[in-house]
This record gives C-alpha cells, sequence and structure tokens, in this order.
C-alpha cells in the first residue's frame, strides 16, 4: 500500500525539514515528531528506523525504511494512525499559512499595481506607450 501521507510524513521526518520554517510550524512539526517517537516504544521497526544511523543510509534509503515502518505501525494501530494524520494535517496547514501570500488593493488606483511575495532583482515600471506624456 502506497500511502502518499505517510510517504509524506517518512520524507518529512527522516529529512527532518523545519529549517526556515515558522515557530507555529515547528511546534506542529514537534508534536509528530513526539507522537512517533513515543510510537517507537512499542514499535521495533519504527524504533530501528528512527534510530539508524544518518551516515548509515542515504536520505531515500531513510525514507523508504521509515514509511515502511509508518505503514506497519499504522496498520497494527489505527488510533495512532488517526492521531498521526490529524497531527500531519495540523502541519500541514501551519506551514501552509505561514507560506501565504495574501494581497489586497482597495480604494481609487491610478496607477500601476504590483502584488508580489518575494523579487529579486528589480522591478521597473513602465506605462504602456498610449499613458506615456511625451513633453
Amino acid at each position: 500500500m502506497d500511502d502518499p501521507i505517510l510517504a509524506a510524513i517518512a520524507v518529512a521526518l527522516s529529512t527532518r525539514a523545519v529549517e526556515g520554517m515558522a515557530d507555529a510550524g515547528k511546534a506542529a512539526f514537534a508534536s509528530l515528531v513526539r507522537l512517533v517517537r513515543r510510537k517507537a516504544g512499542d514499535h521495533s521497526g519504527l524504533r530501528t528506523s528512527i534510530e539508524a544511523e544518518p551516515a548509515s543510509l542515504t536520505s531515500d534509503d531513510r525514507a523508504v525504511a521509515l514509511r515502511r515502518a509508518l505503514v506497519d505501525a499504522a496498520a497494527q494501530d489505527p488510533l495512532f494512525d488517526q492521531e498521526l494524520r490529524r497531527r500531519w494535517e495540523i502541519f500541514q496547514q501551519t506551514t501552509l499559512r505561514a507560506d501565504t501570500v495574501t494581497n489586497t488593493v482597495s480604494g481609487r488606483v491610478t496607477g500601476p499595481v504590483v502584488q508580489a511575495r518575494d523579487i529579486f532583482g528589480g522591478v521597473n515600471l513602465v506605462p504602456p506607450p498610449q499613458q506615456r506624456h511625451e513633453p
């Protein structure tokens, strides 16, 4: 069974993908990690996957091993599966919200408007030819 949610969780856990994340995202990820570590206490496959030396496996191999262990642990314990998915959803919502940009323009606008998030380089606003006022 190839569950995309468990695969995503395994990749996030194996790469420790929290650098540059907002505090809310880090807290949600930490909650997910605590749940998995707690479950690893009574699931040897999950414990082995978590405790594997990072240097002994590639990032992909580690993610595959974690995914397999998560699939097994979730199949054996439906309450763990439900809580894991709930916490993943919270993590996803937190990181999506932290990465979302909302632009609003209100009132009367008489010139160009630029709405952007990250701009690398310059921005040059030149009116269209029909609006240029040549002396």
